[in-house]
Protein backbone atom coordinates (compact mmCIF):
# COMPACT_ATOMS: atom_id res chain seq x y z
CA UNK A 1 0.00 0.00 0.00
CA UNK A 2 1.04 3.80 -0.54
CA UNK A 3 3.51 4.73 2.13
CA UNK A 4 1.94 7.66 4.15
CA UNK A 5 3.57 10.87 2.53
CA UNK A 6 3.96 9.37 -0.84
CA UNK A 7 3.17 12.26 -3.36
CA UNK A 8 1.21 10.55 -6.26
CA UNK A 9 -0.12 12.09 -9.47
CA UNK A 10 -2.95 11.01 -11.43
CA UNK A 11 -3.48 11.71 -14.98
CA UNK A 12 -6.69 10.53 -15.85
CA UNK A 13 -9.63 12.16 -18.04
CA UNK A 14 -12.76 10.15 -16.72
CA UNK A 15 -13.57 11.60 -13.75
CA UNK A 16 -15.43 8.57 -11.96
CA UNK A 17 -12.52 6.73 -12.10
CA UNK A 18 -9.79 9.25 -11.41
CA UNK A 19 -12.18 9.62 -8.28
CA UNK A 20 -11.89 6.40 -7.02
CA UNK A 21 -8.40 5.90 -7.63
CA UNK A 22 -7.67 9.33 -5.95
CA UNK A 23 -9.87 8.04 -2.91
CA UNK A 24 -8.44 4.65 -2.77
CA UNK A 25 -4.75 5.99 -2.91
CA UNK A 26 -5.29 8.29 -0.10
CA UNK A 27 -7.17 6.27 2.15
CA UNK A 28 -3.75 5.70 3.97
CA UNK A 29 -1.81 8.88 4.02
CA UNK A 30 -0.84 9.36 0.48
CA UNK A 31 -0.78 13.04 -1.69
CA UNK A 32 -2.68 12.69 -4.16
CA UNK A 33 -3.11 15.16 -7.34
CA UNK A 34 -5.58 15.73 -10.34
CA UNK A 35 -5.08 16.23 -13.60
CA UNK A 36 -7.55 15.76 -16.32
CA UNK A 37 -5.55 16.04 -19.30
CA UNK A 38 -1.91 15.60 -20.46
CA UNK A 39 -1.29 19.73 -20.27
CA UNK A 40 -2.60 20.02 -16.53
CA UNK A 41 -0.37 16.92 -15.71
CA UNK A 42 2.84 18.35 -17.27
CA UNK A 43 2.02 21.25 -15.13
CA UNK A 44 1.18 19.35 -12.20
CA UNK A 45 4.39 17.41 -12.10
CA UNK A 46 6.52 20.70 -12.25
CA UNK A 47 4.55 22.51 -9.67
CA UNK A 48 4.41 19.31 -7.24
CA UNK A 49 7.23 17.33 -7.52
CA UNK A 50 5.68 14.01 -7.26
CA UNK A 51 7.06 10.45 -6.38
CA UNK A 52 5.00 8.66 -9.04
CA UNK A 53 2.64 9.25 -11.64
CA UNK A 54 -0.45 7.14 -12.70
CA UNK A 55 -1.31 8.20 -16.38
CA UNK A 56 -3.87 7.10 -18.83
CA UNK A 57 -3.30 7.07 -22.82
CA UNK A 58 -6.35 8.53 -24.10
CA UNK A 59 -6.74 11.77 -23.45
CA UNK A 60 -7.87 15.40 -24.64
CA UNK A 61 -5.39 17.88 -25.81
CA UNK A 62 -1.88 15.71 -25.42
CA UNK A 63 -1.69 12.16 -26.26
CA UNK A 64 -0.63 9.65 -23.19
CA UNK A 65 2.22 8.49 -24.94
CA UNK A 66 3.24 12.28 -25.68
CA UNK A 67 2.79 12.93 -21.57
CA UNK A 68 4.64 9.99 -20.56
CA UNK A 69 7.75 10.63 -23.14
CA UNK A 70 7.85 14.61 -21.89
CA UNK A 71 7.68 13.40 -18.19
CA UNK A 72 10.65 10.97 -18.93
CA UNK A 73 12.78 12.95 -20.57
CA UNK A 74 12.50 16.09 -17.62
CA UNK A 75 12.31 13.98 -15.09
CA UNK A 76 13.39 10.82 -15.49
CA UNK A 77 13.81 9.64 -12.25
CA UNK A 78 10.11 9.65 -11.57
CA UNK A 79 8.55 6.40 -12.66
CA UNK A 80 5.66 6.51 -15.10
CA UNK A 81 2.79 3.64 -14.74
CA UNK A 82 0.34 3.63 -17.58
CA UNK A 83 -3.70 2.69 -16.47
CA UNK A 84 -5.42 2.24 -19.73
CA UNK A 85 -8.25 0.19 -21.34
CA UNK A 86 -5.81 -0.04 -24.58
CA UNK A 87 -5.09 -3.67 -24.64
CA UNK A 88 -3.01 -4.37 -27.86
CA UNK A 89 0.89 -5.20 -27.83
CA UNK A 90 1.42 -2.38 -29.95
CA UNK A 91 -0.18 0.02 -27.38
CA UNK A 92 2.24 -1.54 -24.50
CA UNK A 93 4.78 -1.27 -26.62
CA UNK A 94 4.64 1.77 -27.53
CA UNK A 95 4.10 3.02 -23.89
CA UNK A 96 6.98 1.57 -22.94
CA UNK A 97 8.90 3.18 -25.62
CA UNK A 98 7.84 6.18 -24.45
CA UNK A 99 9.29 5.25 -20.80
CA UNK A 100 6.76 3.82 -19.05
CA UNK A 101 8.10 1.57 -15.70
CA UNK A 102 4.83 -0.75 -15.94
CA UNK A 103 1.09 -0.90 -17.73
CA UNK A 104 -2.15 -2.25 -15.88
CA UNK A 105 -4.95 -2.63 -17.82
CA UNK A 106 -8.67 -1.47 -17.44
CA UNK A 107 -11.38 -1.97 -15.67
CA UNK A 108 -8.79 -3.04 -12.89
CA UNK A 109 -10.32 -5.89 -11.35
CA UNK A 110 -8.83 -4.64 -8.03
CA UNK A 111 -6.55 -1.36 -6.87
CA UNK A 112 -4.08 -3.39 -5.02
CA UNK A 113 -2.44 -3.78 -8.06
CA UNK A 114 -2.14 -0.49 -8.23
CA UNK A 115 -0.19 -0.50 -4.66
CA UNK A 116 1.61 -3.29 -5.98
CA UNK A 117 2.84 -1.43 -8.99
CA UNK A 118 4.25 1.68 -6.98
CA UNK A 119 5.84 -0.53 -5.17
CA UNK A 120 8.09 -2.35 -7.56
CA UNK A 121 8.42 1.09 -8.97
CA UNK A 122 9.63 2.39 -6.07
CA UNK A 123 11.84 -0.16 -4.96
CA UNK A 124 13.06 -0.75 -8.26
CA UNK A 125 12.55 -4.44 -8.53
CA UNK A 126 10.83 -3.42 -12.21
CA UNK A 127 13.26 -4.39 -15.35
CA UNK A 128 14.38 -1.43 -16.00
CA UNK A 129 16.99 -2.33 -18.19
CA UNK A 130 14.20 -3.30 -20.53
CA UNK A 131 12.75 -0.32 -20.75
CA UNK A 132 15.80 1.10 -21.34
CA UNK A 133 16.52 -1.14 -24.33
CA UNK A 134 13.39 -0.01 -25.74
CA UNK A 135 13.92 3.50 -25.13
CA UNK A 136 17.05 3.21 -27.46
CA UNK A 137 15.10 2.74 -30.14
CA UNK A 138 12.23 5.57 -29.38
CA UNK A 139 11.89 8.33 -31.74
CA UNK A 140 9.94 10.33 -29.35
CA UNK A 141 12.69 12.74 -28.67
CA UNK A 142 15.43 12.73 -31.54
CA UNK A 143 16.93 15.62 -32.74
CA UNK A 144 13.86 18.02 -33.49
CA UNK A 145 12.07 16.63 -30.09
CA UNK A 146 8.44 15.83 -31.76
CA UNK A 147 6.57 15.36 -29.21
CA UNK A 148 7.37 18.59 -27.46
CA UNK A 149 6.77 20.44 -30.87
CA UNK A 150 3.64 19.00 -31.03
CA UNK A 151 2.77 19.93 -27.84
CA UNK A 152 4.16 23.15 -28.53
CA UNK A 153 1.97 23.94 -31.42
CA UNK A 154 -1.07 22.86 -29.82
CA UNK A 155 -0.80 25.47 -27.14
CA UNK A 156 -0.85 28.23 -30.10
CA UNK A 157 -4.16 29.87 -30.09
CA UNK A 158 -6.07 29.87 -33.72
CA UNK A 159 -5.14 32.44 -35.96
CA UNK A 160 -8.22 34.71 -35.09
CA UNK A 161 -9.71 35.02 -31.51
CA UNK A 162 -12.36 37.49 -30.78
CA UNK A 163 -14.08 38.61 -27.49
CA UNK A 164 -16.79 40.37 -27.82
CA UNK A 165 -16.10 43.86 -29.68
CA UNK A 166 -12.77 42.44 -29.51
CA UNK A 167 -10.83 40.92 -32.49
CA UNK A 168 -7.28 39.62 -31.99
CA UNK A 169 -5.75 38.04 -35.25
CA UNK A 170 -2.05 36.40 -34.84
CA UNK A 171 0.54 35.24 -37.27
CA UNK A 172 4.06 34.22 -37.35
CA UNK A 173 6.74 31.62 -37.66
CA UNK A 174 8.61 29.00 -35.50
CA UNK A 175 6.96 28.23 -32.00
CA UNK A 176 8.94 30.50 -30.02
CA UNK A 177 6.61 33.02 -29.26
CA UNK A 178 3.08 31.65 -27.46
CA UNK A 179 0.40 34.30 -27.31
CA UNK A 180 -2.74 34.39 -25.32
CA UNK A 181 -6.10 36.58 -24.50
CA UNK A 182 -8.92 37.05 -22.03
CA UNK A 183 -11.53 39.40 -21.67
CA UNK A 184 -11.07 41.96 -18.75
CA UNK A 185 -14.77 43.17 -18.36
CA UNK A 186 -15.01 45.45 -20.78
CA UNK A 187 -11.04 45.13 -21.24
CA UNK A 188 -8.69 43.04 -23.58
CA UNK A 189 -5.80 41.20 -21.89
CA UNK A 190 -3.03 40.22 -24.31
CA UNK A 191 0.01 37.83 -22.94
CA UNK A 192 2.62 36.97 -25.60
CA UNK A 193 5.45 34.41 -23.76
CA UNK A 194 8.75 33.97 -26.11
CA UNK A 195 10.54 30.45 -25.45
CA UNK A 196 14.35 31.05 -25.15
CA UNK A 197 15.32 26.96 -25.89
CA UNK A 198 13.24 24.08 -28.13
CA UNK A 199 12.15 20.30 -26.77
CA UNK A 200 11.23 19.00 -23.91
CA UNK A 201 11.92 22.39 -21.32
CA UNK A 202 10.04 24.48 -23.69
CA UNK A 203 6.60 22.05 -23.50
CA UNK A 204 7.06 21.94 -20.10
CA UNK A 205 7.56 25.92 -19.86
CA UNK A 206 4.27 26.84 -22.37
CA UNK A 207 2.04 23.89 -20.41
CA UNK A 208 3.14 25.10 -16.77
CA UNK A 209 2.17 29.42 -17.76
CA UNK A 210 -1.42 28.05 -19.22
CA UNK A 211 -1.87 26.03 -15.74
CA UNK A 212 -0.52 28.69 -14.19
CA UNK A 213 -3.11 31.43 -15.73
CA UNK A 214 -6.10 29.14 -14.74
CA UNK A 215 -6.13 30.23 -11.04
CA UNK A 216 -6.04 34.11 -11.62
CA UNK A 217 -8.70 33.69 -14.60
CA UNK A 218 -11.02 31.57 -12.44
CA UNK A 219 -10.70 33.66 -9.64
CA UNK A 220 -11.14 37.26 -11.24
CA UNK A 221 -14.19 35.17 -12.90
CA UNK A 222 -15.35 34.87 -9.51
CA UNK A 223 -15.11 38.24 -8.39
CA UNK A 224 -12.22 36.89 -5.63
CA UNK A 225 -8.92 38.63 -7.67
CA UNK A 226 -8.19 41.67 -9.44
CA UNK A 227 -4.81 40.01 -10.68
CA UNK A 228 -5.93 39.76 -14.55
CA UNK A 229 -6.28 43.83 -14.38
CA UNK A 230 -2.77 44.53 -13.16
CA UNK A 231 -0.32 43.36 -15.51
CA UNK A 232 2.81 44.09 -13.25
CA UNK A 233 1.52 41.94 -10.53
CA UNK A 234 0.31 39.35 -13.04
CA UNK A 235 3.93 38.54 -14.22
CA UNK A 236 4.77 39.12 -9.77
CA UNK A 237 2.85 36.23 -9.60
CA UNK A 238 3.72 34.13 -13.02
CA UNK A 239 7.86 34.82 -11.33
CA UNK A 240 6.80 33.31 -8.46
CA UNK A 241 5.33 30.46 -9.50
CA UNK A 242 7.79 29.38 -11.49
CA UNK A 243 10.70 29.79 -9.30
CA UNK A 244 8.71 27.05 -7.22
CA UNK A 245 8.35 25.04 -9.58
CA UNK A 246 11.78 24.43 -10.09
CA UNK A 247 12.05 24.31 -13.96
CA UNK A 248 15.18 26.09 -13.51
CA UNK A 249 14.31 28.12 -16.55
CA UNK A 250 14.20 31.78 -17.71
CA UNK A 251 12.01 32.87 -20.61
CA UNK A 252 10.69 36.85 -21.57
CA UNK A 253 6.47 37.27 -21.06
CA UNK A 254 4.87 40.61 -21.39
CA UNK A 255 1.30 41.21 -20.28
CA UNK A 256 -0.72 44.33 -22.12
CA UNK A 257 -3.82 45.50 -21.52
CA UNK A 258 -6.04 47.59 -23.63
CA UNK A 259 -8.83 49.60 -23.13
CA UNK A 260 -11.66 50.98 -25.51
CA UNK A 261 -10.52 54.17 -25.08
CA UNK A 262 -7.12 54.16 -26.46
CA UNK A 263 -5.49 53.53 -22.89
CA UNK A 264 -2.56 50.74 -22.82
CA UNK A 265 -1.23 49.83 -19.35
CA UNK A 266 1.41 47.22 -19.84
CA UNK A 267 4.13 45.08 -17.96
CA UNK A 268 7.74 43.50 -19.85
CA UNK A 269 9.27 40.66 -18.50
CA UNK A 270 12.86 40.58 -21.04
CA UNK A 271 10.89 40.70 -24.36
CA UNK A 272 13.18 42.40 -26.75
CA UNK A 273 10.53 43.74 -29.39
CA UNK A 274 9.08 46.00 -30.38
CA UNK A 275 11.35 48.63 -29.23
CA UNK A 276 9.09 50.86 -27.60
CA UNK A 277 8.11 47.53 -24.94
CA UNK A 278 12.00 46.65 -24.45
CA UNK A 279 12.87 49.86 -23.16
CA UNK A 280 10.34 49.30 -20.21
CA UNK A 281 11.94 45.65 -19.87
CA UNK A 282 12.55 43.88 -16.74
CA UNK A 283 14.14 40.32 -16.24
CA UNK A 284 12.81 37.56 -17.84
CA UNK A 285 10.41 35.56 -15.32
CA UNK A 286 11.92 32.29 -13.45
CA UNK A 287 15.37 34.04 -13.44
CA UNK A 288 15.03 35.94 -9.80
CA UNK A 289 12.69 35.14 -7.27
CA UNK A 290 12.57 39.01 -5.88
CA UNK A 291 12.11 40.50 -9.24
CA UNK A 292 9.12 42.67 -9.52
CA UNK A 293 7.90 44.48 -12.27
CA UNK A 294 6.35 48.02 -13.14
CA UNK A 295 3.71 48.91 -14.77
CA UNK A 296 3.90 51.38 -17.79
CA UNK A 297 1.31 53.26 -20.05
CA UNK A 298 0.40 54.90 -23.43
CA UNK A 299 -1.99 55.16 -26.13
CA UNK A 300 -2.87 52.72 -28.52
CA UNK A 301 -5.13 53.30 -31.89
CA UNK A 302 -6.66 50.81 -34.12
CA UNK A 303 -5.34 49.10 -35.74
CA UNK A 304 -3.13 48.19 -33.11
CA UNK A 305 0.09 46.41 -34.62
CA UNK A 306 2.56 44.71 -32.25
CA UNK A 307 5.56 42.71 -34.23
CA UNK A 308 7.95 40.50 -32.19
CA UNK A 309 11.31 38.84 -32.95
CA UNK A 310 13.73 36.37 -32.08
CA UNK A 311 17.17 36.00 -32.60
CA UNK A 312 16.59 32.70 -34.00
CA UNK A 313 14.03 33.76 -36.61
CA UNK A 314 10.98 33.03 -34.80
CA UNK A 315 8.44 35.72 -35.32
CA UNK A 316 4.70 37.12 -34.17
CA UNK A 317 2.60 39.62 -35.52
CA UNK A 318 -0.54 40.60 -33.27
CA UNK A 319 -3.10 42.70 -34.54
CA UNK A 320 -5.34 44.55 -32.30
CA UNK A 321 -9.15 45.99 -32.87
CA UNK A 322 -11.89 46.96 -31.62
CA UNK A 323 -14.81 48.08 -32.89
Amino acid sequence: MPKPGLRILVVEDEAVFRHSLVSYLARDGATVFQAEDGIEGLSAAAIYHPDVVLCDLNMPNMDGREVIACLSARYPHIPVIVISAQSSMEAVASALRAGARDYLLKPLENFALVDRSIDQCLNGSSTRAQQLELMAHMDYFSAHDRAASRLLAGLKPPGLQEWGPWQVTFKGLGHLFIPDTFKVEDKLLVLVMELPIMGTDAAFCGALVRSLMNVPYRQFQQNESRLLSQPHRLLDYLNHQLMESGLRHAFAMAALLFDQHDGLVFANAGLTSPHWLMRSGGLPLGLMRNSHYALHKRSWHEPFDLQFRSDSGSALNVQVRHH
